[in-house]
């Protein structure tokens, strides 16, 4: 179930589910790519998470990435384009109340609207 593939709707007007398979495994990290796009335009999503002392605390971060190639409107020039959503946990206090927490606080923040303003320089 690991290496399962994810299955993830974009945010278009009619969304397009993108499943995202797993491809290689490359320094802790686990990446899967969604083979439907186009080979000049890709689309990733990369998992990654180790364990590291952070003020003489060990602490677990976890990393879950989008990387996008977008075309410049010449259709030739391509764009990287990535979002990162990254954590730092210390063990001491890892609890499932504790990432409900975190997820409600992202998933309710993470609206268009507020991506939008972000992508524009926000910072609230």
């Amino acid at each position: 179930m690991a290496l399962a593939d994810i299955i993830l709707n974009d945010g278009q007007g009619t969304p397009v589910a993108h499943t995202f398979t797993f491809v290689s495994s490359v320094n802790n990290r686990i990446i899967r790519a969604d083979l439907a796009a186009g080979p000049e335009v890709p689309l990733t999503l990369t998992h990654a998470h180790s364990e590291d002392k952070k003020g003489g605390v060990t602490v677990r971060r976890h990393l879950l990435r989008l990387d996008r190639t977008v075309l410049d409107t010449d259709g030739i020039t391509p764009h990287q384009v990535n979002i990162r959503l990254m954590s730092d946990v210390p063990n001491a206090v890892l609890t499932d109340a504790l990432a409900d927490d975190c997820a409600a606080y992202i998933r309710n923040w993470a609206t268009a609207a507020n991506v939008r303003a972000w992508f524009r320089g926000s910072v609230g």
